[in-house]
């Protein structure tokens, strides 16, 4: 999970309009409109229904001082039920045209963030479309007065990405749920004085005039959570990893000798993650290291925050811990995305789990004393917002509801939910069924019930009633193996 900076930035332009594109004097023929969401109950608006993607390519024009920018999104799709109409996700862009299947269509905007678009005939189900959707927008720079926005982020001459969990509906329209994951292919056009990256490899370069467009292809389904697009003045430094594995990181240039002796974390890192699950699950990893800050998972690209990246930063910060949980993600989260966002336990309360492994074997701390003093100290406070895979978007007030789920239900609550079915199975099950998880649902999804099933069958008994009581009680049960530790406060 994003963790913020000290730099705050403006929030994105949130207005929606509503507007018209070429209209059709051909009238649509039977279907019925998909459903505005894929029924998470924590996002109801996120994601959509009636189709599945298949395939994306998202294109971004950046202006000359980074002020603006337009993009455009291209999806290939496939029915699953008759479309008369079918919506993306979109808040704050300007849509400027949408066509489906080359053909300009009818569609229209809502305040909710609903980019609903009527093809002249239905589409058929199974029938697989392609829709074309331009955008143009403002990126207004930062201020110290203002809130960190979800989504694109400037600061300068740099820009970053940050868009878990619902910010790349706020960039160009997606269908903005992890659950709807697809193979994405990212043109980035920016000025010719400034460098650019996103997820995947880089397949072309093209300078144009006082402009230079970068096509990087991501060939492994991406959530749009975990979608990373970067500008600014860095170097892109190329390194090799365990079994060959390319390495990559865009490093500011102007600290390049003072960040580049940490970068070793992330082999490090890989190496350590890859002993307890196997070989790393992507085709390529590194970091985009940011002047912005702030640290992210984001697929194959994790986003670091500069300072953080220094030998003062490694000193003072802990940054080594911060790295190994941000790529533990590549396993839990980026490979295995959660299918509802409920069950974000899996991706947080592994990375947390693996942290604690990692300050065992690098410093000699006692998981076990990490995870008493979580249970006592934090106990039930740490489900305020609900059970930790069924928490309650209404407990997320105000300004805290952009980011439900997360909350310490999901990190600490999660790891603690592991450590549980560890003491019970005992370490060498344990990783049997962690192994087993990250190949079984590899660069796909699945959610709190496959993994109780898939622990079930690995462990060779019904695990249910224990990650039940676990994962769905409002309050902690005791931990199995420690008869003596008590709950914190409820």
């Amino acid at each position: 999970m994003f963790t913020r900076p000290v730099v705050a930035t403006v929030a994105l332009t949130t207005l929606a309009a509503v507007g018209l594109a070429v209209p059709s004097s051909a009238a649509p023929s039977s279907g019925t409109a998909g459903s505005i969401g894929v029924g998470d109950k924590v996002w109801p608006e996120l994601g959509n229904g009636g189709y599945d993607v298949l395939d994306q390519r998202l294109d971004l024009r950046f202006a000359k001082g980074l002020a603006s920018y337009t993009a455009s999104t291209t999806l290939t799709a496939r029915a699953t039920q008759n479309l008369s109409s079918f919506d993306l996700d979109l808040l704050g862009p300007k849509v400027t045209g949408v066509r489906v299947n080359g053909v300009p269509t009818t569609w229209k905007t809502t305040p909710q963030g609903e980019l609903v678009i009527t093809p002249a005939k239905s589409l058929r189900k199974h029938l697989r479309f392609v829709v074309r959707v331009d955008v143009r927008n403002n990126l207004p720079q930062a201020t110290e007065k203002d809130p960190f926005p979800p989504g694109l982020q400037r600061y300068g001459g740099w820009v970053q990405t940050v868009n878990q969990p619902s910010g790349a509906r706020r960039i160009m329209a997606v269908s903005d749920h992890p659950a709807q994951k697809a193979p994405t292919t990212f043109s980035v056009t920016a000025p010719a004085t400034l460098n650019s990256i996103a997820n995947g490899k880089l397949i072309s370069v093209r300078k144009h005039g006082d402009a230079t467009t970068r096509v990087f292809r991501e060939g492994r389904k991406i959530a749009t959570e975990l979608i990373q697009i970067g500008v600014g003045p860095f170097t892109v430094l190329h390194r090799t990893g365990p079994h060959g594995l390319p390495l990559r990181y865009a490093v500011p240039t102007a600290q390049l000798k003072e960040i580049e002796p940490q970068l070793a974390s992330f082999d490090r890192s890989i190496r350590f993650m890859e002993q307890r699950l196997g070989r790393f699950p992507g085709t390529e990893a590194g970091a985009y290291v940011s002047a912005l800050g702030g640290e992210l998972e984001t697929q194959g690209l994790t986003l670091m925050a500069a300072d953080a990246m220094t030998k003062e930063g490694f000193e003072n910060n802990g940054t080594a811990g911060v790295v190994l949980h941000e790529v533990s993600h590549e396993w839990f989260g980026n490979s295995v995305s959660p299918r509802r966002w409920a069950d974000l336990w899996l991706n947080e309360g592994h990375a947390v789990f693996y942290t604690n492994q990692w300050s065992a074997a690098q410093h000699g701390w006692s998981v076990e004393k990490s995870m008493r003093h979580t249970y006592e100290e934090a106990g039930n406070d740490l489900l305020v917002n609900g059970p930790i895979a069924n928490p309650d978007p209404s407990t997320w007030k105000g300004d805290a509801a952009p980011i439900r789920p997360y909350s310490s239900a999901a990190y600490q609550g999660g790891a603690l939910t592991l450590y549980a079915l560890q003491q019970t199975v005992g370490a060498k099950t344990f990783e049997a069924i962690e192994r087993a998880w990250v190949h079984r649902y590899a660069n796909s999804n699945a959610g709190t019930e496959d993994f109780i099933r898939l622990a079930s069958t690995v462990a060779g008994r019904d695990l249910g009633p224990l990650l039940r009581s676990w994962l769905y009680s409002k309050t902690l049960p005791a931990m199995p193996g420690h008869p003596d530790w008590k709950v914190g406060p409820a």
